[in-house]
C-alpha cells in the first residue's frame, strides 16, 4: 500500500511539471531527437549576430567621420582642392572689380522711376525749351515784339 499513493503522487508531479518518465527495460524507447548540425546553428544564430556587429560599427564609422568632416569645413581645417582653390581665386577677383566699378558708379536705388506719362512730359518742354530761343531770335529779326 505504501507504493500506491507514492507511484500516484510521482505520476501527478511528472504530469504537472510534464517531467518524462525514465525509460526501463520493458518499456519501448522514444525515437532520439536529431540535435541541429553546428553549421545551421551558425546560420541560424551566428550569422545574423556577426552581420550585425560588422554593419553597426560600419555605420557607427561613417557616422563619426561624417560629424568629423563637418566640423572642420565650418571651422575651414579642409584643404580644398587646386581646382576648388582655382575657381575661388576666379570668383574674388571677378569681385573686386565689380566692387571698384561700383563705387565709381553711383547707384542711388532709392530714385523713383518716371511712369511713360511723365518721360513723354519731360521730353515736350526740353523740346520747348530748346526751340524758345529760336522764336525769341525770329522775333528780334522781324521786329516783333
Amino acid at each position: 500500500m505504501s507504493n500506491q499513493p507514492k507511484s500516484s503522487s510521482i505520476k501527478s508531479f511528472q504530469e504537472q511539471y510534464k517531467i518524462r518518465p525514465t525509460v526501463s527495460a520493458g518499456m519501448k524507447k522514444a525515437p532520439p531527437i536529431q540535435q541541429p548540425s553546428n553549421f545551421h546553428l551558425f546560420v541560424k544564430a551566428g550569422l545574423p549576430f556577426l552581420l550585425f556587429s560588422v554593419g553597426a560599427s560600419l555605420v557607427l564609422k561613417s557616422a563619426v567621420e561624417g560629424k568629423n568632416i563637418e566640423r572642420d569645413k565650418s571651422k575651414g581645417l579642409i584643404s580644398k582642392s587646386e581646382r576648388q582653390a582655382r575657381l575661388d581665386s576666379e570668383k574674388d577677383e571677378m569681385m573686386e572689380k565689380l566692387n571698384k566699378k561700383w563705387k565709381k558708379q553711383d547707384l542711388d536705388n532709392t530714385k523713383r522711376i518716371e511712369r511713360p506719362e511723365e518721360i513723354l512730359e519731360r521730353r515736350k518742354k526740353e523740346r520747348e525749351e530748346r526751340n524758345r530761343w529760336h522764336r525769341r531770335a525770329w522775333r528780334w529779326i522781324t521786329f516783333q515784339q
